[in-house]
């Protein structure tokens, strides 16, 4: 792929629109076809249908990169929401995004910092270290101190609302897509909120200032090096990330150390603090030899209600009793109205709710034992998104979940045993 981005609305609505117009015309295509076929046709044309849309959208997604790609990879994260043939080509997306070329970053530094890299910086390494959906990290000096400068792709924040037109677009095409549009909204939040470098900068000095764990480290921010399009931070030595980490064959004392650590900040994070990190990307933690973590990337934070802070324990204890009588009232507590409760529960919840509490059913929770515990949990997922009928998602769920699941994978890679109750 050209590391060339499209920039301004004009030149990203129309890879988005043309991404939107193949998608929506070949789902038309299906719906007339549909009432004039065999049921095992009307399977076949469905999984056609989405295969090549996935496709589709997957292309413009590179193309576009910045808020487009980033949304998508949130999505797909999601247990059972997406079908399998999106989930797939979204998945190639986490490691295929090529860096900017030196002249674009050079660009962007100076719009945004007033100066060239070599006027800022002592030295500056123009290849970049590390590459994702919204920016890519540059190794740079600033004397003999050593920093991490993240840039921003062009045009990124200005493409926000086209980006997401081609993901309602294509959302508007599946089964459960009220769920799907409710997700995009609270993700849009986020966002605004994503590609602005302050903030990132904000949050990753807040969390530093309150978070006092042992093992937990986040870098400082390099304030008059950080601006809106451009963040400069600590460059954190001797940190891996997790393939890295697990190549050089920690213990299994070690793995079970770093991995309670990772839930007990998430825990922390939850109920201490009300305020999560709430992108989950194995890249945006590093494992150091003695078994402590760095945490970087503050961009994506969560601030929780206290209604969803009293209601989540209560919603897996229901399920830990299996208590149906206690666990729509939980629901309600946050918003979240089912109909026909006493038919989808044991439907459909029962089986959901027997998957997410096992990890809390006992003092400990061994993934190399249950190493295919998330890929149990997406037929349940997936029938809990497909089968119910509920008005609305509450907004904490959609990345208090996608952080939990994302440590859960983690986890399972870890082959770790965690004590998870203990946050109950």
């Amino acid at each position: 792929m050209s590391s060339t981005i499209p920039q301004g609305k004009l030149a990203r609505s129309r890879v988005a629109g043309v991404a939107a117009l193949k998608v929506s015309a070949r789902t038309i295509q299906h719906k007339v076809k549909r009432p004039f076929m065999s049921d095992s046709a009307k399977t076949s044309s469905q999984q056609d249908m989405h295969d090549k849309n996935a496709e589709v959208l997957f292309k413009a997604l590179v193309q576009l990169r910045g808020t487009a790609l980033k949304v998508a990879q949130m999505i797909g994260m999601e247990q059972g929401l997406l079908p399998e043939s999106y989930r797939k080509e979204l998945e190639k997306s986490f490691h295929r995004v090529p860096p900017l070329n030196r002249v674009l970053v050079n660009k962007t530094i100076k719009q945004s910092l007033g100066k060239l890299p070599n006027e800022l910086f002592d030295s500056f390494e123009t290849k970049a270290f590390a590459a994702a959906s919204l920016g890519q990290v540059h190794r740079a000096k600033i004397g003999t101190r050593q920093v991490a400068v993240k840039v921003q792709y062009p045009g990124v924040h200005v493409a926000i609302k086209s980006d997401l037109a081609m993901l309602r677009t294509v959302a508007r095409g599946l089964s459960n897509q009220h769920l799907i549009l409710q997700s995009l909204e609270e993700i849009e939040a986020r966002l605004i909120e994503e590609v602005d470098y302050l903030k990132e900068a904000h949050n990753t000095q807040w969390f530093r200032q309150h978070v006092d764990m042992p093992g937990i480290h986040i870098p400082a921010v390099c304030e008059d090096l950080t601006s809106e399009r451009v963040i400069t931070t600590a460059y954190i030595d001797g940190g891996l990330h997790l393939d890295d980490w697990l190549a050089t064959c920690p213990s299994q004392t070690t793995r079970n150390k770093v991995a309670q650590r990772l839930f007990d900040f998430f825990g922390y994070s939850t109920h201490k603090l009300k305020c999560l990190h709430a992108d989950p990307n194995p890249g945006n933690y590093l494992f150091h030899k003695d078994g402590s973590i760095t945490v970087i990337d503050f961009g994506c934070v969560r601030h929780l209600s206290d209604q969803f802070l009293e209601a989540y324990p209560k919603l897996l204890k229901a399920y830990i009793k299996d208590d149906p009588d206690s666990l729509f009232p939980a629901y309600e507590a946050i918003g979240m109205h089912y109909e026909n409760p006493e038919e989808i529960y044991p439907q459909v919840l029962r089986g959901f709710g027997q998957w997410i509490s096992e990890p809390f059913r006992s003092n400990t929770f061994d993934f190399a034992k249950h190493a295919d515990y998330t890929q149990r949990g997406k037929e349940p997922m997936k029938n809990m998104h497909n089968s119910i009928k509920v008005n609305r998602i509450a907004e904490e769920f959609i990345f208090h979940n996608r952080t939990y699941y994302g440590l859960l994978q983690i986890f399972e890679k870890m082959g770790a045993t965690v004590s998870m109750n203990a946050h109950l």
